[in-house]
């Protein structure tokens, strides 16, 4: 053979073996570059999906789209995703399925529905629609490819990137999940909280003051006016005062005995209008003397309600006093920047009212339908408030904040009705804590 024949054939043998080398799987989709080449981002979610998007399954569930903004496809698979930056490697994508592929230019969603029997684009947690974090970690569960930490959610509306893989975050009123980011943005209506009437116990000779927390998360609040007086169909309208957030208006005396009725709104200048709910104060009104005087967030086996076959929360009134009190008409909170959250039925006196010196078990269920003692507020066993208030909406009879609960263990006076706030691991729902 010739020398020259021979080079030929080595040459040959070496572009084959070079060429096989490259890319043993024979399929470039599987390649992945380094964690600083990807231009790979988050860039729409939904954290509380009701009838907005359903999965393949026909489910509505927390999602997630992440946007390919490189002219390379990318291959997700063994890459991390997490909902807590503490622990980004929490759920890594399974490989070996082409569902893992984003294009160039292209999105690709996953569902955070805690599903992962459902498929490798399903994730073992859910969104938070109270605000959390987003991460998307390399397959080297060091490098963070993308993050995003979120506040509160609104119910079918996604955040997005506006444009895609921009650093501006918006609301979408049209979600695009799988698409570009080209919905319609979304706009929001001003919120009205913490009213509040000053003095507590109004009289005659008081001038009266009413205040609240009015903001806007568009920032384009224009007026905030109150509308006030004993026919609140005829009422005055004034405008309130802003310091901040807090808007105050200065109302004047009223004659004693009278009720004054109000609501307060909110105009932003996309003309949406928020208003409060309509609520009163009574000249010469005086509170009578109740207590939250015992509770329980966490209940697993202490205490059986047969109407609903189930273990709820539940919340002690104690009446200290002579007289009895029927709380038909009044408020119960789990936040006290909602005094009137539930406003328990006065249909029912017999079982609204408390005895002297008796005590009286409202059941923290979410099933009003299952009677006039149940409301429609559930307790948080890591802690968070709650409060009685009188009919008119604004005068607090009584709250607390509470923290960390333990299963099965209440929390209460001791003795009834003092400041003393201890653990009972025997609780005494509707009874003494003596």
């Amino acid at each position: 053979m010739k020398i020259k024949d021979l080079l030929i054939m080595l040459l040959a043998s070496v572009f084959v073996f070079t060429a096989c080398s490259v890319n043993d799987t024979g399929d470039e989709g599987d390649h992945q570059p380094p964690a600083t080449e990807y231009h790979l981002f988050i860039n729409e979610f939904m954290a509380s999906n009701d009838n907005a998007y359903a999965d393949e399954n026909g489910e509505y569930d927390d999602w997630i789209e992440l946007y390919n903004a490189g002219d390379k496809e990318v291959n997700i698979a063994g890459m991390y995703l997490s909902d807590n930056p503490d622990d980004a490697t929490k759920w890594q994508i399974p490989t070996g399925n082409d569902k893992t592929k984003i294009p160039a230019g292209g999105f690709l969603v996953l569902w955070a529905d805690g599903q992962t029997d459902q498929g490798v684009l399903h994730l073992p947690f859910k969104l938070s629609s109270g605000g959390e974090a987003i991460v998307v970690t390399a397959s080297d569960g060091e490098t963070t490819i993308d993050q995003h930490i979120y506040g509160p959610q609104t119910t079918d509306i996604s955040e997005g990137r506006d444009p895609d893989g921009s650093d501006n975050w918006v609301k979408f009123s049209v979600p695009t999940p799988g698409a570009s980011n080209t919905g319609a943005v979304a706009t929001f209506p001003p919120t009205i909280a913490n009213i509040v009437v000053t003095p507590d116990t109004v009289s005659a000779s008081d001038a009266v003051t009413v205040s609240a927390t009015v903001t806007d998360s568009d920032g384009d609040l224009q007026t905030v006016k109150i509308i006030y007086g004993a026919d609140i169909s005829a009422g005055t309208e004034k405008d309130m005062t802003a310091n901040g957030d807090t808007y105050t208006a200065d109302l004047g005396t009223f004659p004693d005995g009278s009720t004054i009725y109000f609501y307060i709104k909110a105009t932003d200048a996309a003309s949406h209008v928020a208003l409060s709910d309509t609520l009163s104060f009574q000249v010469g009104f005086v509170a009578p003397v109740l207590y939250i005087n015992e509770f329980m967030a966490s209940n697993d086996t202490t205490y059986f309600d047969p109407a609903t076959n189930d273990y709820p929360d539940w919340i002690e009134i104690y009446n200290p006093s002579s007289t009895p009190v029927d709380i038909g008409g009044y408020y119960i909170t789990d936040g006290l920047d909602d005094l009137t959250a539930w406003q328990i039925p006065t249909t029912a006196p017999d079982s609204t009212t408390i005895p002297a010196g008796g005590f009286l078990l409202l059941l923290a269920d979410k099933k009003p339908e299952a009677g006039v003692l149940h409301v429609n507020v559930k307790l948080s066993g890591s802690g968070e408030q709650i409060g009685l208030t009188a009919p008119n909406g604004t005068t607090i009879i009584d709250s607390l904040t509470f923290g960390q609960q333990t299963t099965d263990v209440s929390e209460g006076r001791e003795p009834d009705g003092s400041d003393n706030w201890v653990f009972f691991t025997n609780p005494t729902p509707g009874a003494s804590n003596n």
